[in-house]
């Protein structure tokens, strides 16, 4: 397909952008991290559990004055298009047939068309990466002082969105580290965006550095091939896959050895990729993971076309048609009404929630092991939830929240998952998921409780050997362990293939535990189970609810090894 002929003008490119994603944003239903992040934007603060602020800040713009998820999304609309601006500036500002071209290679893009309007990390990280890109670019024409303080502020931005900026920071600068050091705008940049970073770091030494524990290591799965397979297969599929092999002919063909920033475009990309494959090793990825890698494909390929192959044009111009094309279906099939899509409609959770708020009355709802599903709830329904989470779950922001005092001693209706041991318990059904519900006059919250052994354990555990496990505790308010939903006290084994294992302990005298420091004994020692396996552990303790696993985050893992 030839290019157009007819002057197209770039400002109605954007209003036509912004307007379809607004349109978007308020008629297609929420993906349960978006309330998530929702959550956060009801609490502003310099960082967050999973990620830096600037979610929370873009979803603030509009949550109290916009209805619904329209309002949850309005400021990562308006990101998206400043983001589309800042491209149209990264391409070189094309007009003519060339901005036909562009605007067409741009809007077959999968994850700006996603990020247009969802409200996620990576609509800030979308934008800051072209604002880092155009300040860079920049610099390395011109390595002053005052394009490096602009580039210190971008990489401040970059930080700020999610922590993938680092390694955006790290594989542009890597081809060119000895020019740059030489440079006094670039440590100019360095010591700039540190310092504008700051305040985050300081929450997070403040916190005990959760976000930095979770993504280093709390997602060490033990390997399996089908995590490098599937992030290889998505890498084929997530850019475009009608463009992939243009991609790829670009990136063999077009090696501008003279153009710095074209040459660190091409470092980004094939660091960013390599990174990725080697996190495969630790556990699965997303596929939003390299989301920002569109960018500078998007950018090397444009330059390709309209340089040493302009003969790539028409058949780029029409793959980039067909592509939108597609995505355009997608897109009415998430606004579409329930009932006319002939499949289970992605993403449909206002009715669940109306039917648990139905069984739930005025008591609010405690979610187990789900974050997802409380902010899903609170978002819908309007009502008050939370959630609690034990040793099967991994933590998360409501950990760090301690607005959930609120709820002790209340009367609540528990959302637990299917796995939970309460036989009167009535069976419920999410979205996708099967639970289970049962009311309770008095649920006691136990969070911040913390347990430390009076004697260190020894470090080598004998299958059958008898140990004391006297435990001294601290407790943040009276908790009644008998009333509700009850406590038990227990003792987890960790192992490092994910396995773990726990039992219950029985000390003396818990009935009910008055805020303060206190110490739990036992009328025996505790004898490790002849069926624990052989090898490293990490011992933790910590109370559970009745019929489901201890909870998470009571105590220090404590190494040991068992023989």
């Amino acid at each position: 397909m030839q290019l157009p002929q007819k002057e197209l003008n770039p400002i109605w490119l954007l209003v036509g952008w912004c307007l379809l994603n607004l349109l978007q944003a308020a008629f297609s239903p929420l993906d349960a991290d978006e309330t998530y992040y929702w959550m956060y934007a009801g609490d502003l603060a310099w960082g967050y559990f999973d990620h830096p602020p600037a979610v929370a800040v873009l979803i603030a713009l509009g949550k109290d004055w916009l209805p619904g998820s329209l309002g949850l999304r309005f400021g990562h609309v308006l990101a998206s298009t400043a983001m589309m601006a800042g491209l149209w500036h990264l391409l070189g500002k094309p007009k003519g047939q060339l901005l036909w071209l562009a605007a067409a290679l741009v809007a077959a893009q999968p994850f700006f068309n996603v990020y247009g309007f969802i409200a996620t990390p990576d609509g800030p990280l979308l934008l800051f990466s072209v604002l880092y890109l155009l300040a860079y670019r920049r610099f390395l024409s011109v390595p002053s002082v005052a394009n490096g303080a602009v580039w210190g502020l971008t990489m401040a931005g970059l930080l700020y969105s999610k922590y993938h900026g680092v390694m955006l920071i790290f594989f542009t600068v890597l081809p060119h580290l000895f020019w740059l050091l030489r440079q006094p705008g670039a440590w100019v940049a360095a010591l700039g965006g540190a310092a504008l970073f700051a305040p985050h770091l300081w929450w997070q030494h403040a916190n005990d550095y959760p976000s930095f524990r979770y993504h280093l290591s709390g997602r060490d799965d033990a390997y399996e091939l089908k995590f490098t397979l599937e992030y290889v297969l998505n890498q084929l599929a997530i850019f475009s896959p009608l463009l992939t092999y243009h991609y790829v002919l670009a990136f063999l063909k077009d090696r501008p050895a003279t153009d710095r920033f074209a040459v660190a475009c091409r470092w980004l990309v094939v660091g960013f990729l390599v990174f990725f494959l080697y996190t495969t090793t630790k556990g699965g990825t997303e596929a939003q993971w390299t989301a920002l890698l569109s960018i500078p494909l998007v950018y090397l390929l444009f330059g390709a076309v309209t340089g040493r192959f302009p003969e790539w044009q028409s058949r780029v111009f029409t793959l980039s048609l067909i592509t939108i094309g597609l995505l355009f279906v997608a897109r009415l099939l998430l606004v579409a009404p329930r009932d006319v899509v002939p499949f289970s409609k992605p993403f449909d959770h206002e009715p669940w929630v109306t039917a648990l708020a139905e069984r739930a009355g005025d008591r609010p709802v405690m979610v187990q092991n789900s974050y997802r599903l409380a902010s899903l709830y609170q978002f819908y329904s309007g009502k008050p939830a939370w959630t609690f989470t034990d040793v099967e779950y991994r933590l998360n922001q409501y950990d760090l929240w301690t607005a959930d005092s609120a709820f002790h001693n209340q009367e609540v209706l528990v959302l637990g998952q299917k796995t939970w041991n309460k036989p009167e318990a009535q069976p419920f059904r999410t979205h996708t998921r099967d639970m289970l519900t049962a009311p309770f006059t008095s649920f006691q919250v136990v969070k911040g409780v913390s347990l430390a052994p009076v004697v260190a354990l020894p470090p080598v555990l004998k299958r059958g050997q008898e140990v004391i496990v006297d435990l001294s505790a601290t407790i943040p308010r009276t908790i009644n362990t008998k009333e509700g939903l009850p406590l038990r006290l227990f003792i987890t084994f960790h192992y490092p293939d994910g396995k773990m294992y726990y039992w219950k302990l029985r000390p003396q005298h818990f009935t009910t535990l008055t805020a303060g420091p206190q110490t739990f004994s036992y009328d025996q020692p505790f004898l490790v189970p002849e069926e624990l396996p052989l090898g490293p552990a990490k011992v933790e303790f910590g109370l559970g609810h009745e019929g489901m696993p201890p909870l998470r985050g009571q105590s220090e893992r404590v190494g040991v090894l068992v023989e």
